[in-house]
């Protein structure tokens, strides 16, 4: 599997009745899946925060050695009423 990177981060609106005004939006991907994310601080804060993000899924998609199994949502729901 790919690993994650970030592909954008640039400066974006702040959302309605935020405090702060400096927001920036980042998309992190691994080419199969996106992760799409808004987060305010300095450009250098929201790096610092993306790029540990970025460390820790990497860091998972190493250790973990079965591949992930689809399961359709009605057989969590079959499941979690079996409980």
């Amino acid at each position: 599997m790919s690993k994650y990177r970030l592909l954008v981060l640039g400066k974006t609106q702040p959302p309605a009745g935020a405090q702060t005004k400096r927001w920036y939006r980042y998309v992190i991907s691994n080419g199969i899946t996106e992760i799409n994310g808004f987060r305010s601080g300095t450009e250098k804060e929201v790096r610092e925060f993306t790029c540990d993000c970025i460390k820790h899924l990497n860091r998972d998609i190493k250790q973990s050695k079965r591949p992930h199994v689809f399961r359709p949502a009605y057989m969590h729901y079959a499941y979690e009423m079996s409980l």
